[in-house]
């Protein structure tokens, strides 16, 4: 078995009298890659998969040994030892009993697919599921700062607004509204509002007709106003802000949860009609 592959591929094609074309046209094989095979041009095939395919095909197509082809492919491509043909019959044409080969036999074609592919790494899948884990807890933790930690509604001009500030203070803590409470004109003739948010909570201020702040706030946040006609206070939770009118107490804006729209002239709160 001195013959190379190609070589003894060709010579049982010759000595069938078949052509290339032939033999591609009846294998469905390209003529391109059948004549790789004959000169051994590995290079020329897809992959290993498709030329073991196709020297099969061949092989079988020239009643050739398909088991002695793969091991001479082997021989070439990768050094192994050529797997000598165990003769099945005796000189008389007698069968002779089986008898294990001297090397193992060539891998079938599903071996040869399944050792080519190769599967992902235990550890890999462990280390993709901890990244995800991570990237998750991230969005998470950034939805809830997001929601609850968020930067503060920005601050009204002071070229448009004179007499408003908003600041951050520590957060007061909730009062229950003082009972009784009696309104004290200011000295300036206007009236004068103090805001401090205990929650996050949606607020609109207005002064005389203009929109002073309107927005969330935050915790501690202090809004103050005044006007020299009418302040009207809007918000869907009451409890959410402690409030002062003209340097005075007044305890909480309303209760917890209650929607509120109130308003004060420098003489007093006026009874405003609900929207």
């Amino acid at each position: 078995m001195s013959d190379g592959l190609g070589r003894w591929l060709r010579g049982a094609r010759e000595a069938r009298q078949v052509s290339l074309d032939q033999a591609s046209e009846e294998l469905r094989i390209r003529r391109r890659y059948l004549q790789a095979l004959e000169v051994g041009d590995y290079v020329a095939f897809p992959g290993e998969i498709q030329a073991r395919g196709f020297l099969r095909n061949y092989a079988r197509y020239l009643g050739l040994p398909v088991d002695e082809a793969l091991s001479r492919y082997d021989a070439e491509i990768h050094g192994h030892p050529v797997q000598p043909r165990t003769a099945t019959t005796n000189a008389r044409g007698e069968p002779l009993p089986d008898r294990p080969a001297v090397f193992a036999p060539p891998p079938t074609l599903e071996e040869e697919a399944a050792s080519l592919t190769s599967p992902i790494p235990s550890w890999l899948f462990v280390a993709m599921a901890g990244a995800l884990a991570f990237f998750v807890l991230v969005a998470l933790v950034s939805f809830l700062w997001l929601r609850f930690a968020g930067p503060a509604a920005p601050t009204p001009s002071p070229a448009s607004t004179p007499q408003v500030a908003a600041t951050t203070v520590a957060a007061t803590p909730a009062q229950t509204a003082l009972p009784n409470q009696t309104f004290v004109p200011a000295t300036d003739g206007r009236v004068h509002i103090r805001l401090v948010a205990t929650e996050h909570e949606w607020i609109s201020v207005s002064a005389d007709a203009n929109v002073i702040y309107q927005g969330v706030t935050t915790v501690g946040q202090v809004i103050e106003a005044s006007a020299a006609d009418m302040l009207v206070v809007k918000t869907g939770n009451g409890g959410a802000f402690h409030f002062y009118i003209n340097g005075t107490d007044w305890g909480m804006l309303g209760e917890q949860g209650q929607i509120v729209k109130r308003g004060w002239s420098p003489s007093g709160e006026v009874n405003l009609e609900t929207p």
